[in-house]
């Protein structure tokens, strides 16, 4: 019944939408080239008293601006008019969001006048009726101008003609607006996106995932993001079974531009969040690239770029911010790592704004301190660390994780930290060390530590409890039961020492009976105690499958790391360098992505893998796979040349392929075959094998012929086709 009155619910607005009255506008369009229309029957209202001096100052001096301009566009009389009026419109709202303190009051009145005077109404009807250039025009206010109440208006009344412009998909002039709106939209409500997501506006999103155009690729990792946090746990599942994590890849995969790395990185932590997918988010690939990246980054230069730039000056409302939160206290590194980094870039912003009291209002100051005193890793902890002090707030000691080998002096300190030195002296005349402070009792702390009120135990215990599930039990838990129990709630971690030091691991869990979990093991709570133990036997009973290395993986893609400082020798110029780097990276990255949609198993090494310990594992990884895809971008080769002693990793790679006579597959990027006299002897027989040309412009012709090789075509018979064979007859789309 639920199912049909939902399926009817959206089967109404969708026809509503189609509908001639789906749109309240002005009448704009009287008949074909002619424009009419009357200036707005609302009167001009006055600046509200409820603003602050400098903000009504600014408005003041805009409004009458603004005013006037909406009142040409509606008057206007000839498309060249209306897009005059429409452009004079956006500098002023683009002025106004530039405001380095006030910007985001002063743009907010302005966007509300436009929706109150009919501009948005005019916008709308714009992008469903008029010709194309007028149509990107007013894409491209309207996405200036989505605040909260306009992203409501569209919802109610617009959501179909942004729909409809979203399946115009190959239309550049109209991607950067409209993937610009659909970034707004995805952060409106769960209904929002999961209409959004029926209606084909995440396709379109994926589909410009390959494009190569900056703006574009901002705007979709953006909108994933703004998906992925809005849009709640069950359009996330829509999003995995659209392949949203497999098409995250080659926007972190991309070095051509940060902010679209870190939004794209941002989008596949808050999936790997949601426990359900989490495994499907694990098998993308795309989360391993997330904390090399963070770690490459400076939070303070990364924050005076987005200072100087009109779309993220003012940084993100508390709202925005209050969704970092539960990254931050999440059990997953990747979570904690992005959120600490975001919240680091958005302090410096709220610094210069005088703004700081947000942290604490969204509640990320606590969560911020937690990570400071118990985050495994270095990078995250020197974030937090760093958030602190921009906001003003004190920075805590780094707390030793191996608790259960804590000596009274640790203890000390942790009470001193946690508020408690009241009760120091107490603990240290009874000797409290580590061991003793996990196996605390009520009744211990009232009757023997002095503890009398009931709410002061709560507190100790609530920091104990915290303690005890960030503490590191390696010392006394050879069957990393805690890891066990975190895995099925990060929560369960407090129960570890209780459980081991009544003699139980993972081994023997499964025999514990639930009187004994709670009587001997102290696990008060009843459905934790059902949870762990339907945990163990299922555990018990569920087939273990084992993964040898001879069943590898299908492709093992070989690609040149770094080859800009190569890019500027044999006639390629300067100028055309970056355009090449890039283009490398995204053929790499969108190679493993269309080879994964076609059903292959993919290794692809990320930079997380480059230091010389993975060295065994990386030609273990070459061995195993069926095939061996070579991605030979501009100069890729020339280190080679120049190793006699099979040092480089491309060289050692292509050796280690032919040795083990693997089904190789060049895959040529503006690359220009070498001489073969000028490559090592143990290496020249890569040149025998033909080369495939990646084309941007034609991916899917490209990838047809990549896989015919991967399936059994040798790619050493001549008569398979050259690099220069490609079929290309058919347009598969602008990228």
């Amino acid at each position: 019944m639920l199912a049909l009155l939902l399926s009817l619910h959206t089967l109404g607005r969708s026809l509503a939408m189609a509908s001639a009255e789906r749109l309240t506008v002005p009448e704009c369009v009287s008949r074909a080239g002619g424009w009419a229309g009357g200036a707005s029957a609302r009167e001009h209202r006055r600046v509200s008293p409820g603003v602050g001096t400098e903000v009504r100052e600014a408005l003041e001096r805009v409004l009458p601006a603004l005013r006037r301009a909406i009142a040409q566009a509606t008057q206007a009389t000839t498309p060249e008019g209306l897009r005059a009026a429409i452009s004079e419109v956006f500098r002023l709202v683009e002025e106004a969001w530039g405001m380095p303190a006030l910007g985001r009051d002063v743009a907010k009145v302005l966007c509300d006048v436009i929706r109150l005077e009919g501009g948005l109404d005019l916008l709308l009807n714009l992008l469903y009726t008029a010709e194309l250039e007028t149509k990107c025009q007013a894409g491209k206010l309207l996405e200036q101008i989505l605040v909260a109440e306009n992203r409501d208006r569209i919802a109610r009344i617009g959501l179909g003609v942004i729909l409809n412009l979203a399946k115009e998909r190959d239309v550049p002039q109209l991607a950067q607006s409209v993937s610009g709106i659909l970034e707004h939209m995805f952060k409106h409500t769960e209904e929002t996106c999961f209409q959004l997501i029926s209606d084909g506006g995440l396709d379109a999103i994926l589909y410009w995932c390959r494009w190569t155009d900056p703006v574009v690729l901002r705007h979709c990792a953006m909108a994933l993001a703004n998906c992925a946090m809005y849009g709640g746990q069950a359009n996330q599942r829509l999003m995995i079974e659209k392949r949203a994590a497999e098409w995250l890849f080659p926007l972190v995969f991309s070095k051509d531009d940060e902010l679209i790395r870190l939004h794209a990185c941002l989008a596949i932590t808050v999936l790997a969040t949601n426990k359900e997918i989490e495994k499907e988010v694990e098998r993308s690939g795309t989360l391993a690239l997330v904390e090399p990246f963070i770690a490459s980054l400076d939070p303070e230069r990364f924050a005076c770029e987005m200072l100087g730039s009109s779309d993220n000056v003012q940084g993100r409302t508390a709202e925005d911010l209050q969704r970092l939160v539960p990254l931050l206290d999440s059990s997953r590194l990747e979570a904690q790592c992005i959120a600490a980094f975001y919240l680091c870039t958005e302090a410096a912003i709220k610094t210069r704004q005088k703004k700081t009291q947000i942290f604490g209002e969204i509640g990320a100051t606590q969560s911020l301190k937690r990570i400071v005193c118990y985050s495994t890793s270095s990078t995250t902890s020197s974030l937090a660390k760093k958030v602190l002090r921009m906001i003003g707030e004190e920075v805590p000691r780094r707390i030793l994780p191996t608790v259960p080998n804590w000596k009274s002096c640790e203890v000390q300190t942790w009470l001193q930290q946690i508020g408690f030195n009241k009760y120091c002296q107490r603990f240290l005349d009874h000797q409290v060390d580590g061991d003793i402070l996990l196996r605390l009792t009520e009744k211990e702390l009232q009757e023997d530590l002095g503890m009398d009120s009931s709410i002061t135990r709560k507190r100790f215990f609530r920091e104990l409890t915290e303690l005890k599930t960030f503490a590191n039990y390696s010392t006394c838990d050879r069957s990393n039961l805690a890891d066990w129990l975190g895995g099925i709630d990060p929560k369960f971690r407090q129960y570890t020492y209780n459980l081991l030091t009544c003699g139980i691991n993972r081994n023997f869990l499964h025999r514990v009976t639930e009187q004994q979990l709670q009587e001997d093991c102290h696990i008060d709570t009843g459905f934790h105690r059902v949870r762990i133990l339907t945990a163990a036997r299922e555990t018990l009973h569920s087939p273990i499958t084992l993964q040898t290395t001879s069943n590898g993986t299908d492709v093992f893609i070989s690609y040149r790391r770094s080859t800009g400082s190569q890019l500027a020798s044999n006639g390629v110029g300067e100028h055309v360098k970056p355009l090449l780097m890039v283009l490398s990276s995204l053929a790499t990255s969108l190679l493993k992505v269309h080879l994964q949609l076609h059903g292959f198993s993919v290794f692809i090494d990320v930079e997380k893998l480059e230091a010389g310990k993975f060295e065994d594992k990386l030609i273990q990884s070459v061995m195993s796979a069926r095939n061996f895809v070579l991605v030979l971008s501009p100069n890729a080769l020339d280190k080679c040349m120049e190793d006699p002693e099979c040092k480089d990793w491309v060289h050692k790679e292509i050796v280690t392929a032919l040795n083990s006579g693997k089904n190789i597959v060049p895959v040529t990027d503006h690359f220009e075959w070498p001489d073969p006299e000028t490559l090592p002897k143990d290496m020249r027989a890569v040149l025998k094998f033909n080369g495939i040309k990646w084309s941007h412009e034609y991916q899917e012709a490209t990838i047809d012929k990549i896989i015919r090789f991967l399936q059994g075509r040798s790619s050493r018979d001549s008569s398979a086709g050259s690099e220069n064979g490609l079929d290309c007859s058919l347009s598969m789309g602008q990228s």
